[in-house]
């Protein structure tokens, strides 16, 4: 099958996407057969059964379809096909090999129908690009494929979209993505769904000025929602992650603040007021499986209530790599965040499994208050000041977290608990960063947990409670990359931590290891402890203060 050609850009994110090893789906109470019909992944067709266009044979530069049914459509032409059929009547257009271009406005314009369904037929190059604007009503027209009804896409053809105006495909209620190779190109947004969109299969690879997928409606009951499902998406916004954020310690500032150029929905260190976050749902954001390669101004995922049951993501940020505004959650899957502000970010961050791997200039994870646009907290994004004690909860339970962070490791403006799984954090614990940092009560219950550090303030491990904590110092300095393993006295692996930058201080904890306990502690298979697990950093704090390791009352930033 022949391909449309890639910009250099989204082809070498769709290879680093292609070498990502792909898991089973997880478990989820989301039944996700419910949120679509047959009719919507159907790409069967038949020429017999339908009414067969060639669009060379066009002599007008309009084609208006009123009737329900299939049409197949081949040919380069210069028009608009624009569907007005009854609100009962469902109208599929397969394309079969079309360039079309419009004069003005959508290539492809469903202005009344039940649903308009896209099939791209097999072994097909399909190309919509749109024209200047057009108005109906109150609305401004500008997507090269737009529907005012529901509109669901399948097949196995490519299509390619050049939305010049702003946005590449728009509808303004259900998007269903069940198949096909779809690249699209749009000075605005790639995907927009009013109502929800859904990603079922394909492979998408998108390059937008504004969001790569998103929703819109959050002033409906069950609206505004997106739920990624499968296949592959690779988005790039703006100009990507790039140089949009510095932390603040490698500027030689004030604890890995960070630039913060802008205060608007971007947060994106530029001077845009366009959103540019890759995937961006109104209200819930839910992805079950699938392959993620994004390259984004601004946050990875980002919606109200975010959850992460499965698939795999490479993820480079100019803000959030992850973001919601409530609930962040993340039950399963691959998670690799190699540039970011801060990791994962919500009021309350719950990880329950998968593998994360996150490298930050800021916070690597974060529960605070409030939501993107007005602060967190602390001299956040909304400017004002949040006391000590409000916030959110971060919480750990199982699965691989393993965090490189300018500023705090773990970052809580209420309270932390880390009761299972395998946790590795790297910072520089500087005076006003630190691995573990908390206004409430900070518990260790069960967790796994290694910190390595350039030193600094591995000296006081203020209101943390519950496991024996203990520091050592290694022989010299480690380079980036040793790993640090912690054993039973039976030589049975505990945890392993493989830091991204060089450490001389390790601290380590473990629900498996009491004080007088047995264990040992490995650097690269070198022993720098064989011994007794020792408590000999817990202390208590001052109530009110700020507790771990991190900053003083400077939360949420």
């Amino acid at each position: 099958m022949k391909r449309n050609s890639l910009h250099a850009a989204a082809l070498a994110l769709a290879l680093l996407c292609a070498m990502i090893l792909r898991p089973a789906a997880a478990e989820s109470a989301l039944d996700v057969s419910t949120l679509y019909k047959n009719k919507d992944v159907d790409a069967d067709w038949s020429a017999s059964e339908a009414s067969v266009i060639d669009l060379n044979a066009l002599e007008e530069d309009t084609l208006i379809l009123t009737e329900k049914g299939d049409y197949v459509l081949s040919g380069d032409w210069n028009g608009q096909i624009v569907i007005e059929a009854d609100t009962e009547e469902k109208v599929r257009l397969i394309l079969n090999g079309v360039s079309i271009t419009s004069p003005q406005g959508p290539a492809i314009y469903e202005k009344q129908a039940d649903k308009l369904i896209i099939t791209l037929a097999e072994g097909t190059e399909n190309t919509l690009t749109d024209g200047a604007a057009v108005t109906d009503g109150d609305d401004t027209i500008s997507a090269a494929l737009y529907a005012e009804d529901d509109l669901s896409i399948n097949g196995s053809g490519s299509l390619m979209i050049q939305g010049t105006q702003k946005h590449g495909i728009q509808s303004k209620a259900d998007l269903i993505v069940a198949g096909g190779e779809i690249q699209v190109n749009a000075v605005l947004d790639g995907l927009r769904g009013r109502n929800s969109v859904l990603v079922l299969d394909g492979n998408l690879m998108m390059t937008c000025g504004g969001d790569g997928i998103v929703s819109t409606r959050a002033d409906a009951e069950g609206k505004g929602w997106i739920v990624l499902a499968g296949g592959s998406v690779t988005i790039k916004t703006g100009d990507g992650a790039g140089a949009v954020r510095t932390s603040a310690n490698a500027m030689g500032g004030f604890g890995g603040r960070g630039r913060w150029d802008d205060w608007g929905d971007t947060q994106n260190g530029s001077d845009s007021e366009v959103s540019q976050k890759a995937v961006k749902a109104a209200t819930d954001l839910t992805v079950l499986d699938g392959t993620y390669c994004f390259d984004c101004a601004d946050d990875g995922l980002h919606g109200v209530n975010v959850t992460v049951q499965g698939g795999n993501f490479e993820i480079q940020s100019g803000d959030d790599g992850m973001h919601a505004d409530e609930e962040m959650t993340v039950n399963g899957g691959s998670i690799s965040i190699s540039q970011c502000y801060e990791g994962l970010e919500g009021k309350n961050v719950t990880v329950n499994g998968g593998e994360i791997r996150i490298v930050a200039s800021d916070d690597g994870i974060n529960a605070s208050g409030g939501n993107d646009g007005s602060g967190f907290g602390g001299w956040g994004r909304g400017g004002g000041y949040a006391a000590s004690g409000e916030g959110g909860m971060l919480t750990i339970t199982g699965g691989q977290t393993a965090v490189t962070a300018g500023g705090d490791g773990l970052d809580s403006n209420g309270s932390i608990a880390l009761t299972g799984g395998v946790v590795g954090i790297w910072t520089e614990s500087e005076m006003h960063e630190g691995p573990i940092d908390f206004n409430g009560t900070g518990t260790l219950s069960g967790v796994n947990l290694i910190i390595a550090s350039t030193g600094g303030m591995m000296q006081d491990m203020m209101g943390l409670s519950g496991q024996s904590i203990m520091s050592l110092s290694t022989t010299g300095t480690v380079q980036a990359g040793g790993e640090i393993s912690l054993l039973d006295e039976n030589g049975n692996v505990l945890a392993t931590f493989a830091p991204e930058n060089e450490f001389n201080t390790v601290m380590v904890s473990s629900g498996s290891l009491p004080e007088g306990a047995g264990c040992q502690v490995l650097c690269d298979g070198t022993e720098i402890y064989s011994g007794e697990m020792s408590n000999n950093l817990t202390a208590s704090g001052n109530d009110g203060a700020d507790r771990g390791f991190g900053r003083q009352n400077r939360k949420g930033r």
